[in-house]
């Protein structure tokens, strides 16, 4: 356990980077931590330790817009996503995913150039077909890596986009109850060891303090600016990562 106990400093402080980044840009903790831990956690343990993490960030938010919560509009693009990831996590936990990094690596790379350029230019229609095709992506994406937000953001803003509180609201309680059930799912898969577990401590305690920080000094900064460093940052990531998995 000694020669472990380094990594609790190391999950630490990669939150603190992580609530930091969440804080300041309003996206970003899932991204920025699976760059960090799968380089001392096997990938799906990573993602776990990450969605674990979250739930806390996710719950507080969650408690905060209450009042505008759409439970309806969560609840058929929920039930896609929990039926995509579960099929995934326990798929992940029984295959050869010797490979994986390279392809988390492709996927960190594809967000920093959807975030950077594509954001702001794809208008879809929010009907049953869009919801189905973007829980489904995200479903996908989660089971493996933990990182399940943009499909979903898409989708969201077309249906509430218009309504700040309430797309706030709606999104967080969705992120909140699948990561909840993706959490339970990778427990019980056994994709998620006693030790991962035991990381959660140091993680919410890191995530917290770097939305402290974040808080203090989100009114100093060109949000623009930080905005284009972190998409610069996760596609110089994805570039490492996708070199690292061949060594």
């Amino acid at each position: 356990m000694y020669s472990e106990a380094p990594l609790f400093l190391y999950t630490f402080l990669v939150c603190i980077g992580g609530g930091f980044i969440q804080s300041t840009t309003g996206f970003g903790f899932g991204i920025f931590v699976m760059v960090f831990f799968p380089l001392y956690l096997p990938v799906l343990q990573a993602s776990g330790l990450s969605g674990l993490i979250l739930i806390f960030l996710l719950s507080t938010l969650v408690w905060r817009y209450r009042k505008y919560i759409q439970w309806k509009q969560a609840v058929f693009p929920a039930i896609v996503y929990l039926i995509v990831s579960t099929t995934t996590i326990h798929m992940a936990s029984s295959i050869n995913l010797s490979g994986i990094n390279f392809w988390l690596g492709i996927f960190l790379l594809l967000i920093a150039i959807y975030m950077a350029f594509m954001n702001q230019k794809i208008k879809v229609k929010a009907n049953c077909g869009v919801a189905a095709v973007c829980a489904s992506l995200s479903g996908i994406v989660d089971g493996l890596f933990s990182i399940g937000g943009p499909p979903m953001t898409v989708y969201f803003l077309a249906l509430l986009g218009n309504e700040k509180l309430k797309y706030l609201g709606t999104i967080q309680f969705f992120f909140l109850i699948t990561n909840l059930m993706n959490s339970f799912n990778r427990i019980t898969s056994g994709i998620l060891k006693p030790f991962t577990l035991l990381l959660v401590f140091p993680g919410i305690v890191g995530q917290f303090i770097g939305i402290r920080l974040g808080n203090k000094i989100v009114d100093r900064i060109d949000s623009r600016h930080f905005q284009i460093f972190v998409y610069v940052f996760l596609a110089a990531s994805g570039i490492l990562t996708c070199i690292s998995s061949f060594f």
